[in-house]
């Protein structure tokens, strides 16, 4: 991560009182805050004195480098700030996405074998492949495809530093308008869904990836379940209520983030299988908030002549 830090172009200066102004602005007017004004101010400003804080004010959210940095990196360092501490190992969702991410880990691991491509969509600095042991295997090819070109600039140096003797590709393309064609074995592709409320667009996403994939080709992703305040049969559990109360403050209160799009098993599992997925295993973490979902796209059925 350090190595790539010499390269990563965002911000990390700290917000001046002319860029607070605005967020203390929106707590100061809430109709209905969550906790007293003067410990939502003070997370504010905590926030404003570490890297990643001020990255989540600046951009309402995470790109690939910071996505590498508290999925991987973050949880290794020795942190100094309280805020960042409990924002990297005690927020639910944070916590609940590394889980997550070591259930794709082991299930990329069982799909690996000599010949195949993999993609990830979107990559970031596409970890997620990269990490993976291939010792033993040939003929692997792999191929990033993102939107944000700072973080295919970082996929790409992180490529050459992890897995030097293989072949990777990126791309820059917006997977909701992706158009390629039985290209990959094994598509990979977490948090877009997160992001996107339109049911019809997640659909036509999914629909995307089924066409990217060769016949008998596998989609591993997740979805974001909703939360009990939400709905009455939420599968949240061993979720602690006051760092799910301090987590929603951060993200809704002070960041004023709209990458909740929450939906259901059934619902997620209708969309894979409306378009043409089949659905091959779901695995739910120990907090029931980021399920990893393995679906199949069917191989063709073999040719058969017509009699005559």
């Amino acid at each position: 991560m350090e190595a790539l830090r010499t390269h990563y172009s965002g911000d990390l200066h700290p917000l001046t009182p002319e860029e607070l102004a605005p967020f203390l602005h929106r707590l100061r007017t809430l109709p209905a805050p969550m906790l007293p004004l003067e410990e939502t101010e003070s997370m504010l400003y905590e926030l404003n004195e570490f890297d990643l804080g001020r990255f989540l004010l600046r951009n309402g959210g995470i790109n690939g480098y910071w996505t590498a940095y508290w999925l991987i990196h973050g949880p290794q360092k020795a942190l100094t700030s309280p805020l960042e501490s409990w924002l990297i190992h005690e927020t639910p969702a944070f916590r609940a996405s590394r889980e997550r991410f070591s259930f794709f880990q082991r299930e990329l691991q069982a799909l690996l074998s000599s010949g195949k491509s993999f993609a990830s969509i979107p990559c970031g600095l596409m970890d997620d492949l990269l990490r993976l042991d291939y010792s033993g295997t040939e003929g692997i090819r792999l191929t990033g495809i993102d939107l944000d070109a700072d973080s295919l600039h970082l996929g790409r140096l992180n490529a050459k530093h992890i897995q030097p003797q293989l072949t990777a590709a990126f791309l820059q393309q917006d997977a909701f308008s992706l158009a390629l064609t039985e290209e990959f074995d094994v598509i990979t592709s977490n948090g877009l869904n997160f992001y996107e409320p339109e049911e019809t667009k997640v659909t036509t996403l999914y629909k995307n990836f089924f066409q990217a994939l060769k016949p008998g080709g596998t989609l591993l992703t997740s979805f974001l379940t909703p939360p009990p305040t939400l709905v009455a049969d939420s599968p949240w559990k061993n979720v602690d209520p006051a760092a799910a109360l301090k987590q929603k403050v951060l993200f809704m209160d002070i960041l004023n983030m709209r990458w909740h799009a929450f939906r259901t098993e059934a619902q997620t599992i209708a969309q894979l299988e409306e378009a043409g997925f089949k659905i091959d295993k779901l695995i739910y973490d120990s907090q029931g908030i980021f399920p990893t979902l393995l679906a199949q796209k069917p191989s063709y059925p073999p040719f058969q002549e017509i009699e005559t």
